[in-house]
């Protein structure tokens, strides 16, 4: 089954499982709002950890980007989202190194939740081609009660030279 999500290519996943919606289509209009933005260029930003930063590739311009590499995760501070109905999560992958069939998530949880829910897989030959920027979106839903969020990056490769570099990270909400 597949799942509808924007992004620069097409993006073949796996059924969201609850309490995450299906991502919808990407944000128009003017009720959305900046809730984050980052291109690295300064630090790692609210991303957590130690040695996820790299001045290798940046988009559009600068040096620097954070990575994955084969298995590691770059994980969000959590985002208050009380105001929102839905959070649109952008940004800019660059992959190095990787193997068709290589892969890479986007998780999420939401406050009072122990794990990740994969929103989305960016797979190499498909989604995403080593050497080249690709923009991926993400938009999903607030489920009732809900206050905050949280994103993980997760690296599905097999092999230490399997990279992607994540840049220009924007998260938005949406009032209605």
């Amino acid at each position: 089954t597949s799942s509808e999500s924007t992004t620069f290519g097409s993006c073949d996943t796996s059924p969201v499982a609850p309490p995450v919606a299906p991502p919808v289509n990407a944000p128009t209009g003017n009720e959305w709002e900046l809730i984050y933005e980052d291109d690295f260029e300064t630090d790692q930003g609210l991303f957590m950890g130690t040695n996820k930063r790299f001045n290798v590739v940046s988009y559009p311009d600068g040096e620097w980007s954070l990575r994955l590499r084969k298995l590691s995760k770059l994980k969000t501070e959590w985002f208050n989202v009380p105001n929102y109905s839905q959070v649109s999560f952008k940004f800019w992958m660059y992959a190095d190194g990787m193997e068709p069939g290589d892969s890479f998530f986007l998780n999420v949880r939401f406050n009072g939740e122990k794990s990740f829910t994969a929103l989305d897989e960016w797979v190499s030959g498909t989604d995403v081609s080593n050497g080249e920027w690709a923009e991926g979106t993400v938009i999903l839903d607030i489920p009732e009660g809900k206050n905050e969020v949280q994103f993980q990056f997760k690296g599905n490769g097999e092999e230490r030279n399997d990279k992607v570099y994540i840049d220009k990270v924007i998260l938005e909400g949406n009032l209605n």
